[in-house]
């Protein structure tokens, strides 16, 4: 086995020491200058790599029961395979950031990340304007050739995913427990197929087999912005996870950008927050695009529809629909069109597949 497979397999074999992270994994490294040694090593020499007693402990007491190769064989079993930080193809902007996870676990589309990448994340139970906003901007964003990021949570994280791998294109995954225990799960598991069947990848800092924990999930969404050239809320609460993104964010130098909402709902307070304190404001994918200094080109499905109206009266009543559901009647009177007219330039918008009926008379634009 070359040296640089050992180094990796004894990087393995510290991702399954309690307490050993980032940064106690640099001290190692940095140390020892092997991390076999680092390994090998008695507790004393362990302690004067300044890692403390505590987790000069935890390692003694770990490679007492781990085998690096029987773990390397269990990972090939299960179909899982990992990067470490010193290896080429781990992503350059993912260095940037002060705690740069030493190990990645993966499956899927590993080239994926030599692309440009924006995170999107928002609230676990959001409003039908946010699942809307994320399954829009995803979407287009997707299309338009950029890397979506998320969790792979419930709420906007999922609509994220879906919203790209239903059109078919690429997407990053990043968990907050082992990639083993998310399959355990029969939602998640089929996410993750779904993920992996478009191109896309699933991560994670994790072994296989760790159940997600309270602290998880701050340490996921500091990879999950660190991957990525800013972060786009859709929405968030005042106290939420999501403004701990957008907060790892500005220290890692990204850009946030913030869909403006309901000043009425707490689902926007927290994105309405973060434009006043200085994020950048979006209502289209161009605004992102223009900060980041990218060409934009119009999604093919944005092209589609300027030629989907044969009248002006057709598009005139799409231009009324938003995300938000509308009742027809506002609609008849802002269009100031009879219902009947009215219900036959919706129905065609509809089987356009443009429009949607949502129940009680109120409609939204898809």
């Amino acid at each position: 086995m070359s040296n640089s497979n050992d180094e990796k397999l004894y990087t393995l074999a510290f991702s399954f020491v309690p307490s050993i992270g980032p940064a106690r994994y640099g001290m190692l490294e940095l140390f020892f200058g092997s991390l076999r040694k680092a390994w090998e090593a008695s507790e004393a020499d362990l302690k004067k790599s300044g890692i403390g007693t505590k987790s000069a402990k935890a390692i003694i007491q770990s490679r007492a029961k781990i085998s690096p190769k029987k773990e390397f064989a269990k990972l090939e079993k299960l179909g899982i395979s990992f990067i470490t930080k010193s290896e080429g193809i781990y992503p350059n902007i993912l260095k940037e950031i002060s705690s740069a996870p030493f190990i990645l676990f993966y499956l899927g589309n590993l080239s994926i990340l030599k692309q440009k990448a924006i995170a999107m994340v928002g609230p676990r139970i959001p409003t039908h304007y946010g699942k809307s906003v994320a399954n829009k901007f995803a979407t287009e964003l997707a299309n338009s050739g950029l890397i979506v990021v998320s969790g792979m949570a419930n709420g906007i994280d999922s609509v994220c995913h879906e919203a790209c791998t239903e059109s078919e294109n690429p997407t990053i995954a990043v968990l907050g427990s082992g990639i083993e225990t998310a399959r355990q799960n029969l939602t998640s598991k089929k996410q993750i197929a779904s993920i992996i069947g478009t191109g896309g990848l699933v991560l994670s800092e994790y072994p296989p087999m760790t159940k997600s924990a309270k602290h998880t999930f701050p340490a996921r969404n500091r990879i999950v912005s660190g991957l990525s050239l800013g972060v786009l809320i859709s929405e968030a609460n005042l106290r939420s996870g999501t403004l701990i993104t957008a907060r790892l964010a500005l220290e890692q130098n990204r850009e946030v950008f913030a869909v403006p909402g309901n000043i009425f709902s707490e689902k926007s307070a927290g994105a309405n927050w973060l434009l006043k304190n200085g994020a950048t404001v979006v209502d289209s994918v161009s605004d992102i695009f223009n900060t980041l200094n990218f060409i934009y080109i119009p999604t093919t499905r944005e092209q589609e529809i300027k030629h989907v109206f044969n009248d002006a009266l057709e598009e005139k009543v799409y231009s009324l629909l938003s995300v938000e559901p509308l009742h027809i009647d506002i609609i008849a009177k802002k269009s100031k069109l009879d219902h009947a007219t009215l219900l036959s330039k919706l129905s065609f918008l509809e089987l356009a597949g443009i429009a949607q009926n949502v129940g009680g008379g109120m409609f939204i634009r898809k």
